[in-house]
């Protein structure tokens, strides 16, 4: 659904209105709908193509257009025209706590500050002393809050990027060059958070395939586009990779992408002590490839069961594979009722 991409613009809109000291009915009416429309539990799509938009409360013609528009061509003419001045890495300063869209506006107009580097400064030459709202708790606050944000781009929750994951696999899979797509690294072990997000594909045209992939909807910038790998930023902040290997070398290469380090050292090990050695080409005895194109080849020719993503850490799973003793992980089918939680999506 495409309900969080345009709640998200709503927002962002709505605080570079404020960052440029813009009327504030306009500042909530775009905050009123980023809220209204994250909140549906409907696809917004579906809503737009059976003339429902204005039935929602909250969503008026002028909101009804916005949110046509982005369906039909993936942008909006008005959040184009809000950005015009601003610089994303002024936007992004917005995400750092402590510092809202007045304080950003503030910053900029008295300092010229317009990005992380320039505020760091500015703190290291004490300049935000003095100036207007900003004392000694709210500087220490600030200081607090790059810490925070320094921390949080360098790894993301399993929440935000499995849904990035799953959409990305989703526009990838229309591509006819593509013969399997799936997600790797530590996303497809499920770990808590993930650093960058990984997607392996098999296919013969590596070109065109990263072609595809770096101008797909939702990026905003392209970081690497070459014959087998691509690596692009999207507009959620995450950097998104993307390597394509041939056919024959998926599974292979789906397992080495895979696997924990400690893992992957722990199978090589196995596998030098059989006479075998496994790259994210194959497995091989000598020059001959005994295996490659399915995962499950490369754990059956090192003589164990194949171990799902989610054990691949190095804490005994290797010795139960062997053993044929790797246990059932828990599914949907085995949760028998209710789980409480909380939730703002």
């Amino acid at each position: 659904m495409k309900n969080h991409e345009i709640s998200a613009l709503f927002e962002k809109i709505a605080s570079v209105l404020e960052l440029k000291g813009e009327n504030t009915f306009r500042i909530n009416s775009y905050r009123k709908a980023a809220r209204v429309v994250g909140d549906l539990t409907e696809d917004i799509e579906i809503l737009a193509k059976a003339g429902k938009l204005t039935d929602i409360p909250g969503i008026g013609e002028g909101t009804a257009e916005k949110i046509i528009e982005y369906i039909n061509t993936g942008k909006m003419s008005k959040y184009d025209e809000v950005m015009q001045g601003v610089s994303e890495e002024t936007v992004a300063l917005m995400q750092i706590p402590g510092l809202g869209p007045k304080t950003v506006g503030m910053l900029h107009k008295e300092l010229g500050i317009t990005n992380l580097s320039d505020l760091e400064k500015a703190l290291h030459d004490d300049k935000l002393k003095g100036l207007f709202g900003i004392g000694d708790k709210k500087i220490e606050n600030i200081v607090k809050g790059i810490t925070l944000f320094k921390t949080s781009q360098q790894r993301i929750s399993i929440g935000m990027a499995y849904p990035v994951v799953k959409r990305i696999i989703k526009e990838l899979k229309h591509n006819p060059k593509i013969q399997d797509i799936q997600a790797a690294g530590s996303l497809r072990r499920m770990k808590e958070t993930v650093g960058d997000i990984d997607i392996l594909v098999s296919g013969a045209e590596g070109t065109e395939i990263v072609k595809s992939f770096v101008n797909m909807r939702g990026v905003t910038q392209i970081l690497a586009a070459g014959d087998t790998k691509g690596s692009v930023r999207i507009e959620e902040g995450v950097q998104v990779d993307l390597r394509v290997v041939r056919e024959d070398e998926f599974g292979a290469a789906l397992q080495y992408f895979t696997g924990s380090k400690e893992h992957n050292v722990h199978l090589r090990e196995i596998a030098r002590k059989k006479g075998l050695k496994i790259s994210e080409y194959g497995i091989f005895k000598g020059d001959k490839k005994v295996g490659g194109r399915l995962e499950e080849e490369i754990y059956k020719t090192l003589g164990m069961d194949w171990i799902p993503p989610e054990l691949r850490e190095n804490r005994g799973e290797i010795e139960a594979a062997q053993g044929g003793n790797l246990p059932k992980l828990i599914e949907f089918s085995d949760i028998k009722g209710d789980l409480h939680n909380h939730s703002n999506w």
